[in-house]
């Protein structure tokens, strides 16, 4: 016999989970829109037709809806295979892989990502998911870099920063309609290995 008291639970709980899915969406659009991760919780709530206090029921504070946005980007990053692409058995391969999985999730998703890190309050302030996703990734590719290019540890990790506008300055390309996904991907790869060849100690 079903219990209708669990049933009703749980659909409300679907609900609740739809509606925060809801208002993750409608924030990481206003990032992208607003070209900004200074997203205020009035504009969500009215574009939504909602209350204000309701968006506060469910994240405390415009950071926790951030890093909610975050957290959702970070999964997607790591179901297309991005942890497993930094693992590659040398540099140049693990930065081309993850370069090509961050340029294809930018043209798919928005650049969430690149806005909210380019705060450097933000950047400081927000953890979750993302955050270690990303610290992660930047330290393994680092270390490749420091081993194969003989670089120190500081100038190896700006090394990595550096090459990941490239796959940045793509999907911006690809998403404002100048290039082809197919262009940027070959650009991707050309750049990032070539760039990496030019490093390398003679």
């Amino acid at each position: 016999m079903v219990d209708m008291t669990q049933k009703g639970e749980g659909q409300a709980r679907m609900r609740a989970a739809d509606r925060a899915a809801m208002m993750v969406e409608e924030a990481d659009r206003q990032i992208n829109l607003r070209r900004s991760a200074r997203i205020a919780p009035a504009d969500i709530a009215g574009d939504l037709g909602i209350s204000r206090s309701l968006i506060y029921s469910y994240f405390a504070d415009p950071a926790a809806l951030l890093v909610a946005v975050l957290d959702r980007h970070a999964r997607l990053l790591i179901d297309a295979g991005i942890e497993e692409a930094v693992g590659r058995a040398d540099f140049v391969t693990s930065m081309i892989d993850c370069s090509l999985i961050y340029l294809d999730h930018v043209v798919d998703h928005g650049a969430a990502i690149e806005l909210c890190f380019r705060d450097k309050w933000l950047a400081r302030n927000l953890d979750g998911a993302m955050r270690t996703l990303g610290n992660g990734i930047y330290r393994r590719l680092a270390r490749q870099a420091q081993r194969e290019l003989d670089y120190p540890v500081h100038d190896a990790l700006g090394v990595v920063q550096i090459l990941q506008a490239i796959p940045e300055e793509g999907a911006r390309l690809v998403r404002s309609g100048d290039i082809s996904i197919d262009v940027a991907r070959g650009l991707c790869r050309r750049l990032v290995t070539a760039s990496i060849e030019e490093l390398r100690p003679v």
